[in-house]
């Protein structure tokens, strides 16, 4: 299967967007939409996963773990 990590990234760039939002504007964040922030917490620790061994240039893998991260840790707020 043939990944676009370009799509990913920005997917993952979105995410983190909306989660700084809705943090910032909904204290129930966690308690309305639990489902879905376990499916994006499991595609993100997959996403880390595919990384960590994928043949992407340097650059590219890096920033894109380095956005993974970010959203890990909106992620964790969250709980």
């Amino acid at each position: 299967m043939k990944v676009d990590y370009i799509y990913l990234t920005n997917k993952i760039l979105d995410s983190c967007e909306i989660l700084r939002f809705a943090i910032e504007k909904d204290n129930e964040l966690y308690k309305n939409n639990k489902e879905t922030i376990i499916k994006l917490i499991s595609l993100n620790d997959w996403l880390i996963s595919e990384l960590s061994n994928s043949t992407l240039k340097y650059e590219q893998r890096e920033l894109m773990l380095k956005n993974c991260l970010t959203l890990s840790e909106i992620l964790k707020k969250l709980d």
